[in-house]
């Protein structure tokens, strides 16, 4: 059995082609399903809580215009801002403790890491 005309450039070609198509279709799909909304100045780095069924987002805010930065609590299904915990150092990095609740961020401009109890919103260290 000869298998040479599948390697023939016109079959590489269509293969290509199609692959191209296919792939193109499934990331417009992607892109129109997904739900895009602007949240402060400086987002940087989410943390998701499956507990308080929250996404918390980082941001820094403006350079000039603000000296710290502000924590936002976020509805994962719609991303409406739940709460807003103001900190004066600017938040980066996120991630959770999912045992204890409580949400760490670090403050890379000040060298600090701030935590900040995911129940209540309090700052409850540096």
């Amino acid at each position: 059995m000869h298998l040479r005309h599948l390697f023939s450039p016109r079959l590489r070609g269509s293969l290509l082609l199609g692959s191209l198509l296919v792939a193109s279709s499934f990331s417009t799909l992607a892109a129109e399903d997904m739900l895009r909304k602007a949240v402060g100045k400086g987002a940087y780095e989410m943390a998701w809580s499956q507990q308080e069924n929250a996404l918390w987002l980082a941001t820094s805010q403006s350079r000039k215009l603000d000296k710290g930065g502000v924590v936002y609590r976020l509805d994962p299904v719609t991303l409406e801002i739940t709460q807003a915990i103001h900190n004066d150092l600017k938040p980066f990095g996120a991630t959770i403790n999912a045992a204890t609740q409580t949400l760490w961020f670090g403050n890379t401009i000040n060298s600090a890491v701030t935590a900040i109890d995911a129940k209540t919103g309090d700052v409850k260290g540096r």
